[in-house]
């Protein structure tokens, strides 16, 4: 994500008075860990989608996060 996107993302949101940052990450990231729960499988799962494109992310340090409002890569949405 570059910052012109962030930026966007936040007008384009209403989140200009909003919280977008706690504990040292994005309030609208989920963790691996969050991501297996929420699509009911393993985080090796998680990974793996995410390396064969099937799951966006984005790496801060060592971490991997994706957006809270990701789809289930496994739910074909028709598009």
């Amino acid at each position: 994500m570059t910052g012109r996107e962030l930026m966007l993302y936040i007008l384009e949101n209403n989140l200009e008075d909003e919280v977008v940052i706690k504990d040292g990450v994005f309030v609208w990231l989920m963790t691996e860990e969050e991501a297996a729960v929420k699509f009911d499988t393993g985080i090796e799962t998680v990974r793996a989608w995410y390396i064969c494109g099937m799951l966006s992310g984005t790496k801060i340090g060592d971490r991997l996060y994706f957006l809270r409002n990701a789809s289930d890569p496994r739910k074909d949405d028709g598009k």
